[in-house]
C-alpha cells in the first residue's frame, strides 16, 4: 500500500508555489494553495487582479515521473460583458499535468506533459496555476441570474449603453447597405 501524506502550503514571499519533490516518497501527496490578489501581481498583463481561489493539488510520485491533478475553485473579480460592472464570478476546473524526470528531451513541453532534467529537485507551479485559472474563466462573463432567472446586471448602465448603439439598418429604409462598386465585378464570376 502506498503512503499518503498531507501538506499545507501557505503563502510566503516567493516560495509558496514550489514543491521540493526529491525528498518525497513514492506515492500520493496532497497540497493546498490559496491564491489571492498578490499572486496576480507576478503576471504583468493579467486580466485578473482580484481573486479568492483554492487550488487542491494531488501529486502521485513514481520513480521517473509525477502525475499532478489540480482542482481549482473560488471566485475572481471580472467585468460583466453586458453592463461592464465588476462582479465576483465563481470558477471551477480540473486539470492534469504529467512531469517526466530525466531523459534526452529535457525541457520539451507539451500541453499536458513536461520533461525536466534529472538534476532538478523542485517544481515551480506558479505559471501552471495561473494558466489553469485563466482556462477556468468562461468565454462570456455576465452576472449570474437571480433565483427567479432575472438578470442581475446594472440596468441603469444597460440603458446608457443602448443610447450609444448604432442601428444596423442604414438611413432611408434600404434593406442592404451600399457596397463598394469594385466588388460588383466579383458577382460576374461563374462557379462551375
Amino acid at each position: 500500500m502506498r503512503s499518503f501524506s498531507k501538506s499545507e502550503v501557505k503563502m510566503q514571499a516567493g516560495k509558496e508555489y514550489i514543491i521540493q519533490f526529491v525528498g518525497l516518497a513514492i506515492g500520493k501527496h496532497e497540497y493546498k494553495f490559496s491564491v489571492t490578489d498578490p499572486f496576480f501581481e507576478h503576471f504583468e498583463f493579467s486580466e485578473i487582479k482580484q481573486a479568492n481561489i483554492q487550488v487542491d493539488l494531488t501529486l502521485l510520485k513514481q520513480s521517473t515521473m509525477m502525475a499532478l491533478e489540480f482542482e481549482i475553485s473560488g471566485t475572481v473579480k471580472v467585468n460583466c460583458d453586458l453592463c461592464t460592472e465588476e462582479f465576483d464570478l465563481p470558477i471551477t476546473g480540473s486539470y492534469k499535468l504529467i512531469v517526466k524526470v530525466g531523459g534526452s528531451d529535457s525541457g520539451v513541453e507539451d500541453d499536458d506533459i513536461i520533461t525536466i532534467s534529472a538534476a532538478e529537485h523542485e517544481l515551480e507551479l506558479r505559471q501552471y496555476i495561473y494558466e489553469y485559472i485563466v482556462l477556468s474563466l468562461p468565454i462570456k462573463r455576465v452576472h449570474p441570474p437571480d433565483a427567479k432567472g432575472n438578470s442581475t446586471c446594472n440596468q441603469e448602465m444597460l440603458e446608457k449603453i443602448k443610447d450609444y448603439l448604432v442601428d444596423k439598418a442604414p438611413e432611408g429604409g434600404e434593406d442592404e447597405p451600399e457596397t463598394d462598386p469594385r466588388w460588383n465585378q466579383l458577382k460576374n464570376i461563374k462557379l462551375n
